[in-house]
């Protein structure tokens, strides 16, 4: 029994696969802190389901623009582009009262679409000076986007003929066109 107690004081591998153990779930549990800590997690954080959201977003705001580029029967223009007309070139932002009516009823209608469901809305025009230069003007401002903002845009060619009512916007051409206007809606979740 002397000879047994003596082997097992005398044997060093099993120290050794002790600490050998202790240093590696050390090492484990610094190296997992270190991903969690080098890792955010917070609301803003993108996932799946937040890119989904973002799609949704970019979806409606599409659709959105499509069926208000669209001519009803009986009438000369689609109502995106009848309010680009009879828009003046002043900027609304929020609730202000809108005038002409066709600008506040395009203010109406991306109310109902988008603020009932949380998403603000920008809605900016881009026209071409007489350099060739894109220019752009707000029509509704709600904001600074965040930066998960969602842009989608629809080209709008203007002719002489339309009689467009805000003079800011430079008639480039001799012909009939008068110039070619690119209208961006950014959308974002509040």
């Amino acid at each position: 029994m002397n000879r047994r107690n003596s082997c097992l004081m005398n044997n060093s591998h099993g120290q050794m696969y002790t600490l050998e153990g202790a240093a590696s779930a050390i090492m484990m549990i610094f190296l997992i802190s270190f991903i969690v800590q080098a890792s955010p997690l917070t609301p803003l954080t993108s996932s799946s389901s937040h890119q989904q959201v973002e799609a949704q977003i970019e979806t409606r705001g599409n659709d959105l623009l499509i069926v208000l580029d669209y001519v009803p029967d009986g009438d000369t223009y689609s109502p995106l582009k009848q309010t680009i007309i009879e828009w003046t070139g002043v900027q609304f932002r929020g609730q202000s009262t809108l005038y002409p009516p066709s600008v506040s009823d395009l203010g109406e209608t991306f109310d109902a679409i988008f603020l009932a469901d949380g998403t603000a809305y920008n809605f900016e025009i881009f026209y071409l000076d007489n350099n060739n230069k894109w220019n752009r003007k707000r029509i509704f401002w709600n904001g600074r986007p965040s930066d998960n903002a969602i842009m989608v845009s629809k080209k709008v060619i203007i002719h002489d003929e339309d009689n467009i009512k805000a003079s800011f916007i430079p008639d480039i051409s001799d012909t009939e066109f008068y110039n070619i206007l690119d209208l961006r809606l950014t959308l974002w979740r509040m």
